[in-house]
């Protein structure tokens, strides 16, 4: 499914959270937690972040708080200043087509697509630091990267990947 292009007919508890799908309610606020599944879904396959969706996990029901003309443009504003703002995180993977309002069960909600970071441009991490503020995404939930993973994006980001290089001073007898 391409979450900008929203069905209305299709029910909220059919589609439900996943891997590439993420509801926060947003109701009292833009949730603090919207930066960790930013990072989590930049750093794996990519997903839409919806604003204005809650999800009740004891029984499943999902349901379209809604969001105000109001919220919708604070929430926006929030979020093109702290996804610019280095001291927040590390890299920007958003455009403008890719944040959008979808009306759906008569309520607005804003969805925000995020694509999957580079190879290049991964780890993408909260605040000054990828140890320890990077995340991974798997089913519907955000976990810290390991150090070992953070390295692992970290040396897989290098222009020249260590297996390309060539060794100056090594003939074929040294293998």
């Amino acid at each position: 499914m391409n979450p900008l292009e929203w069905d209305d007919e299709q029910k909220l508890e059919a589609i439900g959270e996943g891997q590439d799908r993420e509801f926060k309610s947003a109701r009292g606020g833009f949730p603090g937690s919207f930066w960790e599944t930013y990072s989590a879904m930049a750093n794996s396959d990519g997903g839409t972040i919806f604003l204005g969706i809650r999800e009740e996990d004891e029984f499943g029901v999902v349901e379209a708080d809604g969001l105000t003309e109001k919220q919708i443009d604070e929430y926006r504003k929030i979020l093109w200043d702290s996804v610019n703002n280095r001291g927040k995180v590390s890299r920007n993977l958003l455009t403008t087509s890719r944040v959008q309002v979808v009306d759906l069960e008569d309520a607005k909600v804003l969805a925000v697509h995020v694509p999957r970071a580079t190879r290049n441009e991964r780890p993408v991490y909260l605040g000054p630091t990828p140890f320890g503020n990077t995340y991974r995404r798997a089913h519907e939930g955000d976990y810290h990267c390991t150090d070992a993973e953070v390295r692992r994006m970290l040396a897989d980001a290098d222009p020249v990947p260590v297996d390309q290089r060539i060794l100056e001073g090594f003939t074929l007898d040294d293998l």
